[in-house]
């Protein structure tokens, strides 16, 4: 066996060296790697311009007409409110008069009913989807409904 010197060009080695930081910068496991600082939230970069706090803007959807043909009065709608939304959320909330438009999935009829949106900006607190199902649950089970929406967009709220 015989070893002889390996001679390697001047531009092998600017390659190899560039392959080397490369590979390095890259992360590839059993190379060093600066700590990264995690990407500034863009949100909380907005509240904190705006001088407000991150929030969820949570909408609450319900239709007034019943399946048998009636409707929620204003003082059951008053009772719900009263019994049902205000103890969960009782820093307050706002509700919303509106006329909703749906397609009935049996006929495929487009169905217009008066609605109300109960709207709420709150901090993600860990009891949040309880309150909120809480809630859903009782109106379609009071009111016999199919279905209460509900839309949850990120936020900033200042009061």
């Amino acid at each position: 066996m015989s070893c002889q010197p390996i001679v390697f060009s001047r531009r092998w080695c600017l390659h190899a060296a560039a392959i080397l930081a490369i590979t390095v910068a890259s992360g590839q496991p059993g190379h060093a790697r600066e700590p990264q600082t995690p990407a500034p939230d863009p949100l909380q970069a907005a509240c904190t311009t705006l001088q407000a706090t991150p929030m969820l803007q949570v909408s609450l959807l319900f239709g007034l007409n019943r399946p048998d043909g009636g409707h929620v009065s204003r003082r059951d709608w008053s009772r719900f409110v009263r019994d049902v939304v205000t103890p969960r959320f009782p820093a307050g909330f706002s509700v919303l008069r509106m006329t909703g438009r749906w397609r009935d999935e049996h006929s495929g009829r487009i169905i217009r009913e008066p609605s109300r949106i109960i709207w709420v900006a709150t901090p993600l607190d860990p009891d949040l989807r309880l309150r909120l199902e809480a809630i859903r649950q009782a109106y379609r089970q009071r009111f016999r409904q199919d279905a209460v929406g509900l839309v949850i967009t990120p936020g900033c709220a200042a009061f």
